[in-house]
């Protein structure tokens, strides 16, 4: 996939936690195998192409790393030198405070999903868009802790607060497809996969991200009002959300009865 060296590891660690050059010896074998778990979770075939999107192979080795260090900090015997942290190499010097590492895993954590969710970013719009694994990275309209952070009022969310809230995010997405069909909620979703949203789309996501928000934070009196608008303005915009007009959803909401009209050459009398 990619040749990481130490020189390009020290660079991407030490922005982030410090770290001083011994790490790299100590975690150096683990990075090819995080580098194949990265290929099945999330880049798949785009691994091969990196260059093909500006940023992204830059943002993969950067993921890679922070991945590799934050595994391996459980069994590194770290010390705090005046440089950053190192490994312990000799009987004077003792091991960093639990604390001090524990905060060191978790500054590294946040990074590795804020990068996690950078890549995706960068992810959207290419041919990754059309795999499996878009699908299974963009489950939700909410898919970055960027959008988390605007949509739900969590200033301090990474990517594992947003997996911690999917299911809520579900529910309020069941709630949403309840009343304009599932296809139109999965044909935005697919927009949003490819980076091809419409004027008209972008504003319904915008509807629809506020409305799962305030699912999220249990203020139900927002979320009803919002609902109302998401309804209102797709059956305001018909001509631009053909998914919907062309539904089961509003075929049925729309059905009318036969009706008796005198002039029908069918009409029953009474």
């Amino acid at each position: 996939m990619m040749t990481i060296t130490k020189e390009q590891f020290e660079k991407i660690i030490s922005s982030a936690t410090n770290s001083t050059s011994e790490v790299f010896d100590m975690i150096s074998l683990h990075l090819e195998e995080v580098g194949l778990q990265l290929r099945n979770e999330l880049l798949g075939a785009m691994a091969d192409d990196l260059e093909a999107v500006p940023g992204l192979e830059q943002c993969v080795m950067k993921l890679i790393c922070l991945r590799t260090y934050a595994e391996q900090i459980p069994q590194l015997d770290l010390v705090l030198t005046p440089t950053g942290f190192g490994v312990v190499s000799n009987q004077n010097l003792a091991p960093a405070s639990a604390d001090r590492v524990k905060n060191l895993l978790q500054q590294v954590t946040n990074a590795y999903e804020d990068s996690y969710d950078r890549c995706l970013e960068l992810l959207v719009g290419t041919d990754w868009a059309d795999t499996a694994l878009a699908r299974i990275n963009i489950p939700n309209l909410i898919y970055t802790a960027r959008q988390l952070k605007l949509y739900a009022d969590f200033p301090d969310a990474h990517r594992s607060k947003l997996i911690e809230l999917r299911t809520k995010m579900y529910q309020a997405e069941e709630k949403i497809m309840q009343h304009v069909s599932a296809e139109f909620f999965e044909h935005l979703l697919e927009q949003a996969r490819h980076n091809t949203f419409t004027k008209e789309e972008t504003a319904m996501v915008d509807y629809m991200s506020k409305f799962i928000g305030f699912c999220i934070v249990k203020n139900y009196s927002a979320a009803k009002n919002m609902l109302e608008r998401i309804e209102n303005y797709a059956e305001s915009r018909l001509d631009a959300f053909s998914s919907y007009k062309d539904s089961v959803a509003y075929k049925a909401k729309h059905f009318q009865t036969y009706q008796n009209e005198k002039d029908d050459s069918t009409y029953f009398w009474g």
